[in-house]
């Protein structure tokens, strides 16, 4: 399959051959992303119900900590088992993490279950890229990465309607059930779709837990930005996050049983450059799903569900983007990854001046222009960095993009905090603080938008060619 040129249509997709396939590949990126959202919208009820709002935020925190660390376990793991049985545990560790949220009698036990479903979410989202490799013809990589916005896309329109539902009968809890009776009925798709075999590696895993042990600190560290008090405040907290993470990827760079790619932390590859891109620009666009309901209600006096909508805009243009946009040539495919990247930094400042001043249809098209071109670049980026990987490296490859994708959105999500706060935001939010924090949390990881471009660019003008097939 490997050696297919020919970018399948979206029939063909659909047909006997590739059905279960791409159902799967989409049913593993929908669980991940309608859980993301239904938990946005319970979470209230949650509080209202069993208490526990000092430790709300925590849910998400220890989720994304937790994502993290089992994203980057992906590889190894998948090396053990096998991407079969792998699937299924991911599945089977998810639906567990999901019965213990809603069953839970306190906080303390919703954020057992949150760092359940992390576990297995993180393995879930690797595995959704494994797939794409390992599933379908290198020149449908794109058109496959669409697949997996389009789950998002999804998501974003019907997550928060399902936890809507839920939220106003009172049966939070339910909510939390259907994610696990959704995962459930996911195992056997999962197993009538990916063949049995693989794995089997053994060796010494403990240099493994520890690089993973890292990783996850600084990110628990990121989480406590706010919720914890030490000398020097929050600047302290990103100081020691930066060092953890940056020992653990010198320490990968470095072992012989690496947790990556061997080439994800070297810039001058196209696996670095990928990995440079995908954190630059999720680093760069996350203030619009944490602070833009808040800041277009504030702002411009809009109802609080409507502004929920309004900021699905992002999602919705990515997903229209990647899909358009996947049946490129080689040689688009490679302009598609700067132009998309140059469209976002445009989106980026666009939101910056427009937001806070509008006109609203404005601010709006500023933040639809960061999702088109988040889309047009995503996928065929993803092309590359698949490409990139050796044989040696086909069990981590998978890792790469969502690893790197959750550590920018933490990242991101704690620098844009910081500039809110200190533009007021952690204080009284009026329309004139709004107005400020908009501009600012914009305009202030824009830079990183353009760190971003210089990946982009690395990937593309990358002239390795793919090991049986030509340019």
């Amino acid at each position: 399959m490997a050696d297919d040129n020919r970018v399948l249509s979206w029939r063909e997709l659909l047909s006997s051959k590739f059905r279960l396939a791409t159902l799967t590949l989409a049913l593993s990126i929908a669980l991940y992303a309608t859980n993301f959202f239904i938990f946005a919208t319970l979470a209230p009820s949650v509080v209202n119900d069993i208490g526990g709002l000092d430790l709300m935020s925590w849910a998400t925190t220890v989720f994304v900590v937790t994502s993290i660390v089992s994203s980057a376990a992906g590889g190894m793991i998948k090396a053990w088992l096998g991407s079969r049985r792998s699937l299924v545990l991911s599945t089977i560790v998810f639906a567990l993490g999901s019965v213990i949220t809603a069953a839970s009698p306190t906080m303390e036990v919703v954020l057992l279950g949150r760092v359940v479903q992390g576990l297995g979410a993180g393995l879930l989202t690797a595995y959704s890229h494994s797939m794409v490799r390992e599933m379908f013809p290198a020149a449908s990589w794109p058109r496959m990465f669409a697949v997996v916005s389009g789950g998002w896309g999804v998501a974003a329109l019907s997550g928060p309607l399902i936890g809507g539902i839920f939220a106003e009968f009172d049966i939070w809890r339910w909510g939390f059930g259907a994610m696990a009776i959704a995962a459930c009925l996911f195992i056997p798709v999962s197993l009538r779709a990916v063949q049995p075999g693989g794995g089997g590696e053994t060796g010494n895993a403990w240099g493994a837990v520890a690089r993973l042990s890292l990783l996850g600190g600084a990110a628990l560290i990121l989480g406590g930005l706010g919720k914890v008090s030490l000398p020097g405040g929050d600047i302290s907290l990103i100081t020691v996050s930066v060092a953890l993470l940056l020992t653990a990827i010198l320490w990968e760079r470095q072992t012989i049983r690496p947790l990556f790619p061997r080439d994800m932390f070297r810039p001058a590859t196209a696996l670095g450059g990928g990995v440079i891109f995908v954190f630059g620009i999720t680093f760069a666009t996350t203030p619009t799903a944490i602070y833009g309901p808040l800041l277009f209600r504030a702002i411009h006096d809009i109802p609080l569900i409507t502004t929920g909508y309004i900021v699905t805009a992002q999602s919705m243009f990515w997903t229209i983007a990647a899909i358009v946009f996947s049946n490129l040539s080689r040689k688009a495919s490679r302009f598609a990854c700067i132009a998309g990247t140059m469209i976002v930094i445009l989106g980026v400042l666009g939101t910056s001046q427009f937001l806070p001043r509008g006109p609203l249809w404005a601010a709006i098209a500023g933040i639809s222009t960061i999702g088109f071109g988040i889309g047009l670049a995503w996928g065929h980026i993803g092309r590359f960095v698949l490409e990139a990987a050796g044989e040696q490296d086909k069990n981590r490859v998978g890792t790469v993009m969502p690893t790197m994708q959750v550590i920018g959105i933490a990242f991101g999500s704690s620098v844009a905090g910081l500039i809110a706060n200190a533009n007021g935001f952690d204080r009284t939010l009026t329309e004139g603080t709004a107005e400020a924090v908009a501009h600012w949390i914009y305009l202030g990881l824009a830079p990183a938008a353009v760190v971003s471009l210089v990946g982009a660019i690395r990937v593309a003008t990358e002239t390795r060619t793919p090991i049986g097939r030509s340019l």
